[in-house]
């Protein structure tokens, strides 16, 4: 058969199960949610044998891109009830788009990735929101302003083990990079694939998990069966990121969701990035920990007007350190020396800014704002105290010369290194006052007068918007200050 035709088949195929969908929530009552599941499984039934009737990638990036603009403007004009469940879930826009950058990037190279990523994302997210809604008694989870459950996350795990395992078995015999790999290898495989997108599918929030779990899903694939080594470096980062993850949770350091992003960033740089990248975050996480604990009764007033507490959540946890997980990924993706540079320059960043905001409420005088010029009170947003300036260049120091050891040519560089570093991160530091001071989102309490960062305030009254913007709040100050300490490192280290 020719693929041209293939692909309208294809088409025709999908345009099929969307009327179906369509006539099933309409004739039996039924939700979008219900009908949405079933087409999304039976597109993961079918896309994994998709390798083996497009030989070109061109009809499958056609196929999926033809899907993508599809699906967005469906959603946007309301058609297709049956799969598009909100007019802001753009669900059935990311799963297509998923597919797509794997056909793209891999579909020349190992097809059989895009056919694993499918199907976990497929079979997996709707098993585990059947038994999460289902079930009762459950163990929620908030994450992002979402709540999830740990049973539906449970289920998740299982059943994507399974999907990879299965899809890693049955692909097999048709793929030769998958021929190679022994039952043994395909179970440790498939536990660590389905652990890993069980803790990314419950911090995704806004179904964005239906872009971010096949990619995880498919990407570690990739590297399991063509860098067997890495990925066995990657089931002990596992290890140790969950070792990392249960003991802050039950010290109270992380809430139950900022476990599970520590657990996932943890993975990927503690795996793939080897000590040289772990000490660096693990020395953040240390000072930034100490610093947020330390004298916790005396700053109590002052943490009442902060949006952050003293346990991290899984907004702060990516806020503070997504770029250095971003410049992990873009090391592996093209090798350069700079990447690494770039994420102690982040890391930095948020470490001054974290010491200095902790502990600069113990300055005898008020912070000084950059931005109004003048004094404002303890606490305020884009404040700089003298003394926590200071702490956090020590923190920053500290953190820049326990990463050297381990830092191959760095090493020979010791003065510039930690000075290159501390620069870097009072760089960062001063940006986030500066972003904090103007665009953040800063509200008054009715019933106190007190501006504040939170949108509650007071027994949960609400707060009125003074000055910036909603959706800048202070993970997103933070991962911007994170990103600036990133660029400025490698700029100025010469």
């Amino acid at each position: 058969m020719d693929e041209p035709l293939e692909c309208i088949l294809w088409l025709l195929l999908l345009l099929f199960l969307v009327l179906i969908a369509d006539g099933a929530r309409r004739i039996f009552k039924l939700q979008s949610t219900t009908t949405r599941r079933f087409v999304h499984v039976v597109v993961a039934l079918a896309v994994p044998w998709a390798p083996f009737l497009f030989h070109d990638a061109f009809y499958p990036e056609l196929l999926g891109l033809i899907l993508i603009v599809v699906n967005f403007l469906s959603l946007r004009f309301g058609m297709f009830k049956g799969i598009n469940v909100e007019k802001n879930d753009y669900g059935t826009v990311y799963y297509p788009a998923s597919f797509f950058i794997f056909v793209v990037l891999l579909w020349n190279k190992e097809p059989f990735v895009v056919s694993i990523a499918m199907l976990v994302m497929g079979l997996g997210d709707p098993a585990a929101a059947i038994v999460g809604t289902s079930l009762h008694d459950t163990h929620r989870i908030p994450a992002f302003g979402e709540h999830k459950t740990l049973e539906g996350s449970v289920t998740m795990f299982v059943v994507s083990s399974i999907s990879v395992f299965v899809g890693l078995t049955v692909l097999g015999g048709y793929f030769p990079a998958l021929a190679a790999i022994s039952i043994y290898s395909s179970v440790s495989i498939s536990l660590s694939i389905g652990i890993m997108v069980a803790a990314v599918e419950l911090v995704s929030p806004r179904a964005t998990d239906n872009l971010s779990v096949p990619l995880v899903a498919g990407l570690l694939a990739y590297t399991a069966v063509t860098t067997p080594s890495s990925f066995e470096g990657f089931i002990v980062g596992e290890l140790l990121a969950a070792l990392v993850a249960i003991v802050s949770y039950r010290l109270k350091f992380l809430s139950s969701d900022g476990a599970f992003a520590t657990f996932i960033a943890g993975s990927f740089i503690f795996g793939f990035g080897g000590w040289e990248w772990a000490i660096p975050i693990l020395t953040f996480f240390v000072i930034g920990t100490v610093s947020s604990k330390l004298y916790s009764r005396r700053k109590a007033a002052y943490n009442l007007l902060y949006e952050e507490g003293p346990t991290r959540d899984s907004g702060q946890v990516f806020a503070n350190g997504g770029v250095g997980l971003l410049t992990l990924v873009g090391s592996m993706l093209a090798p350069n020396h700079h990447w690494f540079l770039a994420y102690v320059g982040s890391l930095a960043a948020v470490t001054a800014d974290t010491v200095a905001t902790e502990l600069g409420v113990f300055s005898r005088r008020d912070p000084f704002s950059p931005t109004a010029w003048q004094r404002v009170a303890k606490g305020t947003s884009g404040g700089i105290s003298l003394y926590g300036s200071a702490a956090g260049l020590i923190g920053v120091a500290s953190l820049s010369a326990l990463a050297l050891p381990l830092a191959g040519v760095y090493s020979l560089h010791v003065v510039r290194f930690i000075a290159v570093g501390a620069i870097s991160g009072a760089v960062g530091s001063l940006a986030d006052s500066i972003l904090g001071g103007t665009i953040q989102a800063q509200y008054r309490c009715p019933a106190c007068g007190k501006t504040t960062e939170k949108k509650k305030h007071c027994d949960d009254n609400g707060t009125k918007l003074t000055k910036g913007y909603r959706w800048v709040n202070n993970d997103v100050v933070n991962f911007a200050a994170s990103l600036i300490g990133a660029v400025t490192m490698p700029m100025i280290f010469k």
